[in-house]
């Protein structure tokens, strides 16, 4: 906006225009010529006419540029004031977040469809307004009574001040609503009288009061002032009321009370007034038509200038009486009051009408027909100053009154400006205000309300917004999206856009730029809205604070979605992860119900990057914090970390292998895991409602660990199939702990180890697995480990060639795999009932730490290792590993001996499987003999 202040010629006079004299004029000719303009009458009008051809130049080009005058002041007092807090009750903020959600929700669409977005704007301004104007007029009230001023008095609290400045704001660039809420569109004059009326009324029930004055209205002191007044407001039918009701009869003067009006006197009184109540009751704003560039007004003001040449007439003697007014007539339009020539006073004594009511009917007659001069006498204040030159001024009528060199450039494009465009009426709203204040109106430049006020005249909304932030947040970023989505407040352009990058800090200064200041970096938008996010955020009260449909709501929760609304998506994402970050620096294990707000808002406005980290941070605290490993897995499903859900599962399977049982108990599942292990398709069905990708995945990894404990499961617990016999029990165990074994030898198929085939279950594991599966092999010594002699296996044909293609990849894997498999089948000997003689779990891990890297790491998990290291040594998560109350079916490591290897569990493997599959060779055989 500075640009258009810069590069705007600096007007003379009043105003915030700085002027020039004479000495500042260019060159243009001879030493006659600048002893010419070295005149103070040549100065003034070479200065005028200069001006007068730039307005008609910038108002001919199709880009118009706004005169911000005072701007700059506007800046200075809200820099000042600085940003309010929140104090506003959550209910009045929820339900502002709630119309401009509907703003968004049904104006903006995948289809650009303008008609639609202005019926919303409407619509939300509207309601908006009401809100706002609903809560300050329950807000105490100062018991004192103030002098007429503009704007909430000076006991107001900041929202009554933001909520007068917001209402004027909106009403003048979206569809009113009239009382009875129906939706009513209206030209800007029309919401602009009615706003003076309600909101800056300085003579309430002075109408009525007059009319019941006696012994006639006339009679009273304030009765033509009243008309005046009553006609600069928009009231054109109080005006023609009081002079149709003046009883000019009963008008009395003097000591004695004599009849001030009688006979013929009182006859032409009577006349001029009713012909001057006819024209009244012709002109289009009496009937509430304030379109004042339509065809109506056009011929209203023919019609008037008429009637005023036939009263003159008239009052001087030229006509004998007043009939219909003429349609013709000089075209001038001074008046005669104030004219001291012989001509002048001739005209007053030769009068038919009383000269007092012959020059207030001509006020009348001027106000109407827009005199400028008519209008700024009438006025008592700069606001009904710049309103009542907005709906009656003919600034084409104020042009034919200068002087005979006025430019005739302005004059054309006066005459042909486009009347039907919003931007017209803005600008005429500007000019009006300019006018105003050039004359003898001065706003009070120490109220921010009246600077507010001059930022709405000249439309600058940027100066709107800042001023607004400082009295209520709710208000102003509401005003702000708002605007930006109508398109009346200019998209923010960096200052690089005006080629600011070449100039330094002084440079800025004297400009009143700041390219550091938050306005100018992310525009008056976004840094309301960010301001607004942040005291959102931090708002502690507002917590669990319900909206009309019955949703808690949280402040952070709101901050969100304010942050999601700005302009800039680059920005709005730093500010949301900023504020994400903060978030989860206070979750804990029971922040679920709030991690779940946060990730489900985060996908509703596409900003999946933080979903994803917030669901990540809360997987992590539950995976440290507590024994909630369902969830856990659930929540690093849901950020798409598939590495993490391993790792949980490999966690899970580790301490099931080292206790050879399943953990934990079932007495310990969280409701998440236990609810996958016990109706795995319907649980994943749900989770697939909120997130699919992460349902499959958490299927995918849960397999491995479900098949484990099925095992363990089906080893320990008769009822886990109560009709079985004890052969058919160990054929499943044997059959889910095979299929378990087949997952962890995915990795390392053909002996060679790929991470690519994405294994369910570690290699890691793969040893302590088979040894698992030494019961159901025979032993060399051709009896079983735990059952004594069988004459069948219990594992089928296709469950042993398993086995076999597992001991083979794993004897040819390389070293640095096979060596992790056989330090963690140690740790399973060493947690055996009685452990390994002369050594613990503990100190078997530091003794597998202790190696030439200084650290020992499972291939499959990161961080298991450590994990075990911190439960064995007496963490709490493993506290009560090894001391698990559990009746096994049976336990592998019984009857292993102390010093077993890898390597020895293999060979015993191997011999087993070797004698189980010869036994079914027999068995084959002899069937087909028999």
């Amino acid at each position: 906006m500075w640009l258009n202040a810069a590069s705007t010629p600096r007007r003379g006079g009043g105003g915030g225009g700085g002027g020039s004299g004479g000495g500042d004029m260019p060159d243009i000719g001879d030493e006659s010529d600048l002893m010419m303009l070295n005149t103070p009458a040549a100065t003034e009008r070479v200065r005028k006419e200069a001006e007068d051809i730039f307005r008609a130049s910038a108002m001919q080009s199709g880009a118009r540029r706004r005169q911000f005058r005072f701007a700059a002041l506007a800046k200075d007092v809200y820099n000042q004031m600085g940003t309010a807090p929140i104090v506003e009750p959550p209910q009045l903020i929820l339900s502002t977040e709630g119309l401009i959600n509907r703003l968004y929700d049904d104006g903006v669409g995948e289809a650009d469809d303008d008609e639609k977005l202005e019926d919303t704007l409407a619509t939300v301004a509207g309601k908006a307004v009401a809100l706002w104007k609903g809560y300050a007029d329950k807000m105490p009230q100062s018991g004192e009574e103030h002098a007429a001023e503009i704007g909430p008095g000076p006991d107001a609290s900041d929202f009554e001040k933001a909520d007068y400045l917001a209402n004027l704001a909106l009403q003048i660039h979206h569809t009113r609503y009239d009382i009875d809420g129906r939706e009513k569109n209206e030209p800007l004059p029309e919401t602009l009288f009615r706003w003076l009326n309600e909101s800056h009324d300085l003579y309430a029930g002075q109408v009525e009061e007059i009319l019941r004055h006696r012994p006639s209205p006339a009679c009273h002191a304030l009765f033509w002032e009243a008309i005046f007044i009553a006609l600069l407001r928009g009231k054109v039918g109080d005006a023609a009321k009081l002079l149709q009701n003046a009883g000019w009869g009963h008008v009395r003067r003097g000591s004695r009370g004599d009849y001030a009006y009688t006979d013929r006197a009182l006859e032409n009184v009577q006349r001029a007034a009713e012909d001057t109540v006819a024209v009244l009751e012709s002109c289009p704003g009496f009937d509430d038509n304030w379109e004042i560039w339509g065809s109506d007004w056009t011929i209203f003001r023919v019609k008037a200038q008429g009637a005023l040449e036939h009263l003159r007439r008239f009052a001087e003697g030229k006509v004998d009486s007043l009939g219909e007014s003429s349609m013709f007539g000089d075209s001038t339009t001074s008046s005669f009051r104030g004219s001291q020539s012989m001509a002048g006073l001739a005209r007053r004594a030769e009068s038919q009408v009383p000269w007092d009511i012959y020059e207030n009917l001509n006020v009348i007659f001027d106000i109407v027909l827009g005199s400028q001069t008519a209008i700024l006498g009438t006025a008592q204040d700069w606001v009904e100053a710049t309103v009542g030159l907005f709906g009656w001024w003919d600034e084409k009528r104020n042009v034919n009154q200068k002087s005979a060199a006025f430019s005739r450039s302005q004059m054309l494009v006066l005459a042909s400006e486009a009347p039907d465009e919003s931007e017209s009426y803005l600008d005429r709203l500007a000019r009006a205000f300019h006018a105003a204040v050039e004359s003898d109106f001065h706003f009070n430049s120490a109220n921010p309300v009246e600077v507010g006020m001059v930022c709405v005249f000249e439309d600058n909304v940027k100066g709107v917004v800042g001023l607004l932030r400082s009295w209520s947040l709710p208000i102003a970023s509401a005003v702000a999206e708002i605007a930006s989505l109508g398109k009346w407040l200019p998209p923010h352009q960096p200052s690089g856009a005006f080629a600011m990058e070449d100039l330094d800090m002084d440079d800025l200064e004297v400009l009143g730029m700041d390219p550091g200041a938050p306005d100018e970096v992310d525009g008056i938008k976004d840094s309301t809205l960010i301001q607004y996010a942040t005291a959102l955020a931090e708002l502690e009260d507002f917590n669990g604070v319900r909206d009309k449909a019955g949703v808690e709501r949280d402040g952070w929760e709101l901050a969100i979605h304010v942050l999601g609304r700005m302009d800039s998506p680059e920005r709005s994402e730093e500010m949301v992860g900023m504020l994400v970050r903060h978030l989860i620096e206070g979750l804990h294990v029971d922040s679920e119900a709030e991690v779940n707000k946060i990730w489900t808002l985060l996908n509703e406005l596409g900003m999946i990057p933080f979903a994803e980290e917030t669901a990540e941070t809360y997987g992590e605290i539950l995976k440290r914090d507590s024994h909630r490993y369902g969830e856990a897995m659930w929540y690093f499903a849901l950020a798409h970390r598939p590495n993490m859900v391993r790792e949980v599962m490999n966690l899970l399977i580790s301490y099931s292998l080292i206790q050879s049982t399943a953990y934990p108990p079932s007495s310990d599942l969280d409701n998440r895991l236990h609810r996958l292990l016990a109706d795995r398709n319907k649980t994943l069905g749900e989770f697939a409602t909120q997130d699919i990708e992460a349902a499959e995945l958490l299927g995918k990894m849960l397999s491995g660990y479900a098949s484990l404990r099925q095992f363990y499961e089906i080893r320990d617990d008769a009822d886990s199939l109560p009709n079985a016999s004890p052969m058919d029990r160990r054929r499943q165990a044997a059959a889910a702990l095979v299929s378990v074994i087949a997952s962890s030898d995915d990795n390392i198929r053909g002996g060679l180890f790929d991470q690519t085939r994405d294994g369910i279950v570690s290699e890691d594991f793969l040893l302590a697995l088979l040894g698992e599966a030494l019961v159901f092999v025979t032993d060399p010594d051709n009896t079983n480990i735990h059952h004594g002699q069988q004459s069948m296996p219990v594992i089928t044909l296709d469950q042993i060639n398993t086995l076999l293609k597992a001991v083979e990849d794993l004897e040819a894997v390389g070293n640095r795999v096979y060596s992790a498999c056989d330090e963690f089948l140690q740790l399973a000997l060493a947690s055996a009932p009685g452990g390994l003689k002369g050594s613990t779990p503990a100190d078997l891990l530091k003794q597998s730490t202790s190696g030439a890297s200084g650290s020992f790491e499972l291939t499959g998990s990161s961080l298991v290792v450590s994990r075990l290291q911190r439960s064995l040594s007496g963490g709490r998560a493993g506290s009560a590993l090894g001391k698990i109350g559990v009746e096994r079916g049976w336990d592998w490591r019984a009857g292993v001996p102390a010093k077993t290897t890898g390597k020895d569990v293999i060979s015993r493997l191997r011999l087993g499987l070797a004698k189980d599959l010869a036994a079914l060779w027999l068995s084959e055989a002899d069937d087909e003999i028999w």
